[in-house]
């Protein structure tokens, strides 16, 4: 029964007509027959295991599994030419990005589920200062012409061009600030024009400032005090100047100063045709501290420091007393063709502590120390040089060119490249100095004479001191 009941399942009996007209068997039927053949067998089997006397399974449980084989998948047919590959295939033969499309720092990957590291946010430049403009202040001029007296005080902002009238007055009380910014529509520097007077009286405690109206002040925001024509009696007591183009100019004019401070300047003091007395000012990090040309100056007990060239001065008139000038990149006093007098005054750390061309003058208790080239450099200059001192200079302590005159009871030691050197054709006194030794071949050794070896040296150095004079800064 059992084996009748699977043969009625597999259905063969209604696929033998076919077979019989159509002389070959399906695929299908040649399996579901071996299928049968298979079970009947397994039949028979299990009845002599199962049922017979001597059968050794006879009342056991017997688990009979049977594997019927799957059909082969079907073949995989070959793409078509021409016709597209599938995402992933592409995608997988795709190369590496670009990296200049990446930002920079950013790793090459193809993994589209990598992490991919974010930029830093970008950090603000703190090279550049942060500049910020006045907003408030106590009185606004705009383009304002001054025709009678008027007092500044409090904060002061002034947009374009502030102009003294030759029959006004301006004074500016203690503690005032000036501040500039250009005038309305227009790109000109704003400036303070003087025709007629101006006295600027601040203190020790509460300095006159003049600057620009912006934070951080750079050289050039603003124009700076011009005395045009103005003769009468123009004062700067304590006062500060800041980022102009140029501190103070005078033209065909004269003004008196003291205390005055101008830094971050172009120029800090400009004379034209005009003369000026300071006292205790201190002019600083400026393209050039002070120009003269056809003009006098009497500074004393000053400093002029760091800036490009110290002082600069044609067909001039100038004295120094008590200045120091110091750590300027260039000269630090330059003049041609000037009278000039320097008296207890100290150039140090600058390329060349002094330079004079043509003219003449006196030096006077001064010191050049520790400048980068020359201590002083003297080309077709009349002078007279007493109790002075030429030490410790990278080039040569006095360097002579065309020079006439004489140096006495001065101080020579320690200049890298010679004490003094005459590369001229004119004779020069170097009589009653100490040279550090009291060894004539050695003072010979420090003096460069190029016509000492024919027998005429123009340097005459005999007789010298035996030892330092007192005197001597």
């Amino acid at each position: 029964m059992n084996i009748i009941r699977i043969f009625n399942n597999l259905n063969i009996l209604p696929a033998v007509p076919s077979i019989l007209k159509s002389g070959h068997a399906t695929p299908a039927f040649l399996r579901r027959f071996v299928l049968l053949v298979g079970l009947v067998a397994t039949q028979a089997g299990c009845q002599q295991l199962f049922h017979a006397q001597d059968a050794p399974l006879k009342g056991q449980t017997v688990t009979v599994s049977m594997t019927v084989p799957q059909p082969p998948p079907p073949a995989a047919k070959p793409l078509p030419q021409g016709t597209e590959q599938p995402a992933q295939q592409k995608t997988a033969k795709q190369g590496p990005l670009d990296s200049r499309l990446l930002p920079s720092g950013t790793p090459v990957t193809n993994d589209p589920l990598s992490v991919k590291p974010q930029p830093d946010p970008p950090k603000p430049d703190l090279s550049k200062p942060i500049r910020t403009a006045l907003e408030k202040a106590d009185t606004v001029l705009v383009n304002k012409t001054v025709a009678e007296d008027m007092v500044l005080r409090g904060t002061v902002l002034v947009r374009g061009a502030l102009v003294i009238a030759p029959q006004a007055t301006l004074r500016i009380d203690p503690g005032t600030q000036v501040r500039f910014a250009p005038g309305p529509g227009s790109a000109e520097l704003s400036r303070l024009v003087v025709q007629g007077r101006i006295v600027v009286n601040g203190t020790l405690q509460q300095p006159v400032v003049f600057a620009p109206a912006l934070s951080n002040p750079l050289a050039g925001d603003w124009g700076g005090v011009v005395l045009l024509n103005s003769e009468k009696k123009n004062s700067f007591d304590h006062c500060r100047i800041e980022g102009a183009q140029t501190g103070i100019e005078a033209h065909f004019s004269r003004f008196s100063g003291r205390g005055i401070v101008v830094s971050k300047s172009r120029t800090g003091v400009a004379l034209y045709d005009s003369e000026a007395g300071l006292q205790g000012c201190t002019i600083s990090r400026c393209d050039r501290g002070c120009r003269l040309s056809d003009s006098e100056l009497d500074l004393r007990d000053s400093t002029v420091r760091e800036n490009r060239q110290g002082i600069a001065a044609q067909h001039s008139s100038f004295t120094l007393s008590g200045v120091k000038v110091l750590g300027n990149s260039q000269e630090g006093v330059a003049a041609d063709q000037c009278r000039f007098r320097l008296t207890s005054s100290l150039f140090a750390e600058n390329r060349s502590g002094l330079r004079l061309t043509g003219g003449d003058g006196q030096l006077f208790l001064c010191r050049f120390s520790q400048n980068r080239e020359s201590g002083a450099e003297l080309v077709g200059v009349r002078i007279r040089i007493n109790s002075s001192s030429f030490i410790q200079n990278s080039g040569v302590g006095l360097l002579l060119e065309n020079a006439r005159g004489s140096v006495a009871g001065s101080v020579f030691g320690d200049n890298r490249a010679g004490n003094l050197h005459n590369r001229g054709s004119e004779p020069f006194a170097a009589l009653l100095n100490w040279w550090g030794s009291a060894d004539e071949n050695r003072i010979a050794a420090g003096i460069l004479d190029p016509e000492r070896k024919q027998g005429t040296a123009l340097v005459m150095f005999v007789p010298f001191l035996k030892e330092r004079p007192v005197t001597a800064p």
